[in-house]
């Protein structure tokens, strides 16, 4: 690798940790503060002041003698002050949670302190804490790729998940995979997670005569008819550099073509013929078919959500989280909100199924912590199928919709999908088929090399050449961490 190469990436790699997520704290404490309100991963930002309140929401029938969630009877750890280890406090799913978390103090006696750090140092925080319990905190969530980086610093669950008759079962497999270690135990529950969804403007569809696309081909042919009956461009890709996030679509034509990142020993293959295939078509959306907006090279996934929510692209694929902000009329124009359907992802024309990632955040507890027990707890809480659907029911501010539900029980409930149009009932059809992405301790590394690979080729690099050159890279990096010994 050369040394212009090599400062590319180490510059990527530290600036897709900073570029994910941004959020402001919403401390717990009663008071009027003004924060932007995020939700990971990127959404369309706005000020607002937000009083931000402890709620105690207690209504949850139990067995006589038993509590709800599963909690203990007799409040045997009452007095604990737990530490959370979380961002984006803003995000609607963790405003409304932290809000709630009061009810847990009153069943349980045990106090929960939110962590209020910004992204761009989370990942950092969550390893070093890991490493030597210097803040003292006893509950970490992690996005799934930071999870190698956690497995030797988390407490192993399956023992409190075995006792308590904890039901992991009722989470999609794309959302467990990456809560186990090395060793197969698991060490994280699903907490915040998201299915990628193909979105499109439903009266655009049905003003044209459209279909909804099961294929890209159908994609493709609906994006040109768009821009040969409207003003809006075709779909909103996101090609720019951004904590790799331009390697979403990528990977999802990459795998429904039948290609990978890696075969079984490690070697990158996504620069063999089916990888250059689908590099090649995903570009040429922006370089040939010109079915996406200039400004697309430079997107970010917020920038093309923000096309569609304000009626500059017709189709959008991104996480199904953001559909909460194409029925907010607060993030959405008037002409957008109501108009927005969701399918799954399309597929590789006589390819089979489509082919996605299914993103997810772990919870789980740190081996440092000296209240494990009483952190189990908080954990069976903060979890909880029954606790999950009242916050995804929770109305009662328009400016915190969330959508956000990773139990499949949740994504099946009617009352649910009743608010979203069946938003998560296309979830888990869509989870059902997706995978999780490498758990490697190089990823991150990885995905800098191969998010500058993408935007490159979006800004007219030659496909083959490029991919040689990203592999070529990802490759030495791998060989020195000592994978083809």
């Amino acid at each position: 690798m050369s040394q212009a190469r090599t400062q590319v990436h180490t510059l990527t790699r530290f600036a897709l940790i900073a570029s994910t997520l941004l959020a402001a704290c919403a401390p717990s404490a009663p008071q009027v503060v003004t924060q932007v309100v995020t939700q990971p991963a990127q959404v369309v930002t706005q000020e607002v002041e937000v009083e931000v309140t402890r709620q105690v929401d207690v209504e949850v029938t139990a067995a006589p003698g038993a509590l709800p969630y599963g909690l203990l009877p007799g409040k045997p750890y009452a007095g604990t002050k737990l530490k959370f280890l979380i961002c984006c406090q803003s995000a609607a799913q963790f405003f409304l949670l932290n809000q709630k978390s009061l009810a847990f103090t009153e069943l349980t006696g045990i106090e929960v302190e939110w962590g209020n750090v910004p992204f761009g140092e989370f990942q950092t925080l969550t390893q070093q804490e890991g490493a030597t319990g210097a803040g003292g905190w006893d509950l970490v969530t992690w996005v799934d790729v930071w999870g190698p980086g956690l497995y030797d610093t988390v407490e192993p669950l399956d023992p409190y998940i075995e006792r308590d008759g904890y039901d992991i079962s009722d989470f999609p497999e794309a959302y467990l995979a990456p809560g186990r270690n090395t060793e197969g135990q698991t060490v994280g529950i699903p907490f915040r997670g998201h299915a990628f969804t193909f979105f499109y403007r439903k009266d655009l569809y049905e003003q044209l005569g459209l279909e909804v696309p099961t294929t890209w081909q159908e994609m493709e042919d609906n994006a040109k008819a768009i821009q040969d009956g409207t003003e809006l461009a075709g779909i909103a890709p996101y090609y720019g550099v951004a904590g790799g996030q331009n390697m979403f679509l990528w990977q999802s034509l990459l795998w429904s073509n039948g290609g990978d990142l890696f075969d079984e020993k490690w070697k990158p293959i996504f620069n063999n013929a089916a990888g250059v295939e689908a590099t090649q078509r995903y570009v040429d959306w922006l370089l040939v078919d010109q079915i996406a907006p200039p400004g697309s090279v430079d997107f970010n996934e917020q920038a093309g959500q923000t096309d569609l929510s304000q009626s500059r692209s017709a189709m959008f694929i991104g996480w199904s989280w953001m559909y909460g902000n194409f029925i907010n009329p607060t993030l959405a124009i008037t002409d957008v909100v109501g108009n927005v359907g969701f399918a799954p992802v399309p597929s590789w024309e006589g390819k089979g199924a489509p082919a996605t990632y299914g993103y997810i955040w772990e919870v789980g507890v740190y081996k440092n912590s000296p209240n494990k027990e009483a952190a189990w707890e908080y954990l069976k809480w903060l979890t909880d199928a029954e606790n999950e659907k009242r916050v995804a029911l929770d109305r009662t501010d328009a400016r915190f919709i969330n959508v956000v539900v990773v139990h499949k029980s949740n994504m099946e409930d009617p009352e649910i999908n009743a608010l979203s149009d069946g938003l998560q009932q296309n979830m888990l059809a869509v989870l059902d088929n997706a995978r999780s992405l490498p758990m490697l301790p190089e990823y991150l590394e990885i995905q800098a090399i191969l998010e500058v690979a993408i935007n490159e080729m979006a800004n007219g690099a030659p496909v083959q050449e490029t991919l040689d050159l990203a592999a070529a890279d990802v490759e030495a990096l791998l060989s020195q961490a000592g994978y083809y010994k």
